[in-house]
């Protein structure tokens, strides 16, 4: 007879949290390796597609990962986008499928962690993603992890599912209930009862469990008060979005206090947009190059979709600024700049040594790992090798 469960909310976690730490103080991860354009809207990816755009193609995708795990990349995490934004470059109008993904990687690495991304409000269920999930943790022999996505407010991508946008917070709520399921399913020997506002499982269990105990690693990358609140409860890492150093070193504070507060350790993250060469100079030259050829249309639609739905945390941020008729939108040109490239990510622009400071300036406020994401990812991973990471080291921060 199933156990029937009394525990439906975080915070929760049965058999306490799963290591995270590999020993090295900065941790790498590699992104948005999984769709077209990946995180750069300029057609400038136009004057190469087969480096710069269609790098999602499985051979290059494959050798991306694989090299990024030879070079001492402690991760990888697709990006999880249902529909483009089209433009002159078809931006991430094409995608590797950002849950499967994570198995195809599994028996061609050895070392590297999977991740996965759900939207927990696009009609899945936790018993799906849980199984779905052991199953790729226990081919990659304890190597798979989950970035929980409360979905978007993206109209085009939720009618996709025949369903409206969720209410922002109500969206947390049920990722709540759908990670405390998950957590019982990897953790319980016997079958359990589960009878949530959102999610009901009876009689379930799930076999085999995980490999990597006491359950996979699970991250979120939400700032507002709802994200934050529902990744120190439930998860083990959270992605942080700042506009400045001192912006990232409040909210390093606050996650840090609040998931004290729960008795839980989360350790704050963020991702990064680079674009590097042998001088500032040269750096910037690059910069300007794919400034000037900003895929705007694709841009727009990205900013304008993200805004119908007035109730959105980016529409309360952004909406009111927006206005079609200006050149940058009504945000100016330089945010307007940081979400054609990086979708709003910190920027590292420069040297080497610049990017490396710029890498350690993050870790000086807390940041404990970046998710790199580049205009060119062929040639960042080996620049990476060849010239970061080597500085990485000099400082202490890889070993």
């Amino acid at each position: 007879m199933a156990h029937r469960v009394e525990i439906l909310r975080g915070p929760f976690d049965p058999g306490g949290q799963p290591e995270t730490r590999s020993g090295n103080p900065l941790e790498l991860g590699f992104f948005a390796w999984n769709l077209a354009g990946g995180m750069t809207a300029s057609k400038a990816v136009l004057s190469d597609p087969a480096r710069l755009r269609d790098f999602w193609h499985w051979d290059t995708a494959l050798y991306l990962n694989q090299t990024a795990e030879r070079i001492g990349y402690e991760y990888q995490v697709p990006f999880g986008r249902w529909r483009g934004w089209g433009g002159a470059t078809g931006y991430n109008e094409e995608s590797l499928d950002f849950l499967t993904a994570a198995a195809c990687l599994a028996p061609v690495t050895t070392r590297l962690g999977l991740f996965s991304t759900v939207h927990v409000t696009y009609k899945f269920h936790p018993v799906h993603i849980a199984k779905i999930g052991a199953t790729i943790d226990f081919v990659s022999r304890g190597r798979w992890g989950l970035n929980v996505v409360t979905g978007s407010t993206n109209r085009r991508e939720n009618a996709l599912f025949g369903q409206e946008p969720q209410d922002h917070d109500q969206a947390y709520e049920m990722a709540d209930e759908f990670v405390t399921l998950m957590k019982w399913l990897w953790a319980s020997d016997e079958p359990i009862d589960f009878a949530g506002r959102y999610y009901q499982a009876y009689d379930a269990v799930l076999r085999p469990r995980p490999v990597r105990q006491p359950r996979p690693i699970l991250m979120n990358a939400g700032n507002s008060p709802a994200g934050i609140d529902f990744a120190t409860r439930q998860c083990d890492w959270v992605f942080l979005t700042g506009r400045t150093l001192d912006e990232y070193r409040q909210l390093v504070h606050e996650v840090h206090e609040r998931a004290a507060r729960y008795g839980r350790t989360v350790r704050p993250a963020t991702m990064v947009y680079v674009i590097m060469a042998e001088s500032d100079r040269r750096a910037q030259e690059i910069v300007d190059w794919v400034e000037a050829e900003v895929d705007k249309e694709a841009v727009n639609n990205f900013l304008f979709g993200r805004t119908r739905d007035p109730g959105s945390s980016f529409a309360q941020r952004y909406g009111a600024d927006l206005g079609e008729q200006d050149e940058w939108s009504g945000i100016g040109r330089e945010q307007f700049m940081r979400w054609a490239m990086g979708l709003s990510a910190w920027h590292i622009y420069g040297s080497y040594e610049t990017a490396a400071e710029q890498m350690r300036a993050l870790h000086d406020v807390g940041v404990e790992s970046l998710l790199t994401c580049f205009f060119d990812p062929i040639r960042g991973l080996h620049q990476m090798e060849d010239d970061v990471i080597p500085l990485l080291r000099k400082m202490g921060l890889r070993r």
